[in-house]
C-alpha cells in the first residue's frame, strides 16, 4: 500500500486538529468553573482552582480566555 501525499497531509492536519481542540479544551476548564462559580455567587479562587461561598479572592486575576 501507498501513501500519497494528499493522505499524508490529511492525516497530519486531523492530528494538529485534534491536539488542537484538546489543548483547547484543557485551557478553557479553568475559565468555565470561574464562570460557574461566579455565576452561582461564589467567589473562585485562581490559585488554587476552587470555589467559595465564604470567603473572597483577594489575588490577581489571570486572563483565562485566550481570544
Amino acid at each position: 500500500m501507498r501513501l500519497t501525499r494528499s493522505s499524508v497531509l490529511i492525516a497530519i492536519a486531523s492530528f494538529a486538529i485534534v491536539v488542537a481542540g484538546y489543548a483547547a479544551y484543557l485551557h478553557s476548564i479553568d475559565f468555565f468553573a470561574a464562570d460557574r462559580c461566579l455565576d452561582g455567587g461564589g467567589s473562585f479562587h485562581y490559585d488554587r482552582g476552587e470555589c467559595s461561598f465564604t470567603e473572597s479572592y483577594r489575588g490577581e486575576v489571570p486572563a483565562l480566555w485566550p481570544f
